[in-house]
C-alpha cells in the first residue's frame, strides 16, 4: 500500500520533532555527578539578561541583573520604557523590596509571601539561586526522576511544585551553566534568559 505523500511527509516532520528519551546509563550518570559536583563550589557569581513573568492574562518582561554572594542575593528587574524598576535583595532576618515607583522600603522575614502581597506572584525565592545555576534545590524533595541531555547537565526538574527546564547552556570560569531557565506552576511561567555569567 503506497502511503499518500502528504501523509508521508507529516509522519516525518512528526518524527523529527519527537525526542528520544536519554537512557540513564552508568557513563551519563558519572557525568552528572561530576557535573554536579563541580557546580556545587560555586557560591559568588551574577548574571545580565532578561526575565518575563506571564500569566494567561499579563505579561511583565524585563531586564535582570542578578548578583549572588554566598547566601546573600541582589536582583533588580528594569521593565521596559521606563516603567520602573524593581530590587529585592535579602538582609541580616529577612528580605527588602523597593520600587522605584513608591517610596521607601518593605521589609519581610519571608520573600515568598513578601512577593504574593505585593504583586500576587508565588515565586519560589529560596529555590531560584539553585535553580538558576542548573542544580535541584537540597531545600526541597525532587518530584519523580529528573532529566539529564546527553552532557550529562540537568535539562528538566520538578520540584516544590514547579517544572524547571535548562537549556542552552554555555562556559563560565571552567563551568557550563544554563543559558535558559523556564520554571512553570499553575498558570504561571518565569523566562530567564541569560546574557552573561561572571564567576
Amino acid at each position: 500500500m503506497r502511503i499518500p505523500l502528504p501523509l508521508l511527509l507529516l509522519v516525518v516532520v512528526i518524527s523529527g520533532c519527537s525526542k528520544t528519551p536519554i537512557v540513564m546509563t552508568d557513563q551519563l550518570q558519572a557525568s552528572w555527578h561530576a557535573h554536579r559536583d563541580n557546580i556545587k563550589k560555586l557560591t559568588d557569581w551574577s548574571i545580565q539578561g532578561k526575565v518575563g513573568l506571564y500569566t494567561p492574562d499579563e505579561a511583565w518582561p524585563g531586564e535582570l541583573q542578578w548578583q549572588q554572594n554566598s547566601d546573600q542575593y541582589d536582583v533588580r528587574i528594569i521593565a521596559p520604557l521606563g516603567a520602573g524598576t524593581m530590587r529585592v535583595f535579602s538582609v541580616e532576618g529577612g528580605v527588602v523590596l523597593e520600587h522605584s515607583s513608591e517610596a521607601g522600603q518593605r521589609f519581610s522575614p519571608d520573600p515568598e509571601s513578601l512577593l504574593q502581597q505585593q504583586f500576587g506572584w508565588n515565586i519560589p525565592i529560596r529555590h531560584l539561586r539553585y535553580w538558576m545555576v542548573g542544580l535541584p534545590s537540597p531545600l526541597a524533595s525532587v518530584k519523580g526522576e529528573f532529566q539529564l541531555d546527553p552532557q550529562g547537565r540537568l535539562q528538566t526538574l520538578s520540584q516544590a511544585g514547579w517544572t524547571i527546564n535548562f537549556s542552552r547552556y554555555k562556559p563560565s570560569a571552567g563551568m557550563m551553566l544554563p543559558g535558559k531557565v523556564l520554571m512553570e506552576y499553575e498558570d504561571l511561567s518565569v523566562k530567564v534568559v541569560v546574557r552573561k555569567w561572571q564567576i
